[in-house]
């Protein structure tokens, strides 16, 4: 269970004002998203490691819930490298912005690089992240929670476990996030079928909708198993 995530800040003539704007960043990134991503407050120690400019954050009494929002930070981190446009799980605009300002801070000569770990491969923060943010900030609009109607066209679990809703109405590719274990197989089962997923939605400014981070999904049955116009005729005509 890893319970500590930790940022490396590296540079030939890095200023103090660099390094306590990137840790500054990096708390706010880590603790924003535990808020958002589990139910029970963590309590975090800092360490910073002698000689160097790492620092850590450690959870005072690791759990699942830690390992949770420190998992949810490094994926988050990911998909934002990776030049994804939705919405990272456990991220909001807050967290989004504090990345955005983490990757601006690599210069090439203060702050040659940024990097983020969890005890397993570092993941970088480099400066095609801000734009990347840019253009979640600009699109995002608000949240709410709802539900959503389509079709689960696929699924993967190479950034942490999520699927893709295809919505008829909009004809839009939707992102589901997909943190718990029983709406994970409820999404597996509802693979290339017709789904209603409930939870948080993030909607762009036009006010279509972009990503939804999953509490339930509901499996509709195929149409074959649904009742025939005929069949609801007679149903209405017995109860006239």
């Amino acid at each position: 269970m890893s319970d500590q995530i930790e940022i490396r800040i590296d540079g030939k003539k890095l200023t103090p004002e660099k390094f306590l704007d990137g840790v500054k960043e990096f708390l706010a990134l880590t603790q924003g998203v535990a808020k958002n991503v589990t139910s029970t407050p963590i309590s975090w120690l800092v360490e910073v490691d002698k000689g160097s400019a790492i620092v850590r954050m450690r959870a005072a009494n690791p759990s699942r819930e830690s390992e949770k929002s420190i998992d949810a930070v490094c994926q988050g981190i990911r998909s934002l490298r990776n030049g994804s446009k939705a919405m990272p799980n456990g991220f909001t605009r807050k967290e989004v912005s504090s990345a955005k300002i983490l990757a601006e801070l690599v210069d090439g000569e203060e702050v040659q690089s940024i990097s983020i770990r969890n005890g397993g491969s570092p993941e970088d923060l480099p400066k095609s992240v801000v734009q990347i943010a840019d253009t979640i900030l600009a699109g995002q609009s608000h949240i709410a929670f709802g539900s959503l109607e389509g079709d689960i066209v696929s699924l993967t679990a190479r950034h942490g476990f999520c699927c893709i809703i295809y919505d008829p109405i909009q004809r839009r590719e939707i992102t589901c996030y997909l943190p718990k274990e029983d709406v994970q197989k409820e999404a597996v089962k509802g693979y290339t079928k017709r789904v209603l997923a409930g939870g948080l939605i993030h909607y762009a400014k036009e006010g279509y909708a972009v990503s939804i981070t999953v509490d339930t999904i509901r499996i509709f049955p195929p149409d074959s198993e649904l009742p025939a116009i005929e069949d609801v005729q007679r149903i209405y005509k017995l109860y006239r």
